[in-house]
């Protein structure tokens, strides 16, 4: 059966962030939500050492790539509404 895998890049700024730990606070709270709701892989894969800035990586696999895009529009529209960080650019990728 064939399969589509996406990669979606999110670039986050976290202006109430006064730490790095004040960071992983919110990325811990936010991939952990996305993890529940949309069972993705998340991962934060730049941006480690500042304290504002964030880019997370979370893959998809589908049947339907068609699918696999919806699910990645939800993703960036549950990340944007979230008040404690503002979504700067996204990047979606097929990958297979």
């Amino acid at each position: 059966m064939p399969f589509s895998v996406g990669l979606l890049l999110i670039d986050c700024f976290i202006g109430s962030s006064l730490s790095l730990k004040d960071k992983r606070r919110v990325l811990q709270s936010v991939t952990e939500r996305l993890r529940r709701s949309f069972n993705v892989a998340v991962c934060e894969v730049e941006f480690q050492d500042q304290w504002q800035r964030a880019r997370l990586a979370v893959v998809l696999i589908n049947t339907s790539w068609r699918v696999l895009q919806s699910t990645a529009s939800k993703i960036v529209e549950i990340v944007g509404r979230d008040g404690r960080l503002e979504v700067i650019q996204t990047q979606t990728e097929q990958l297979a």
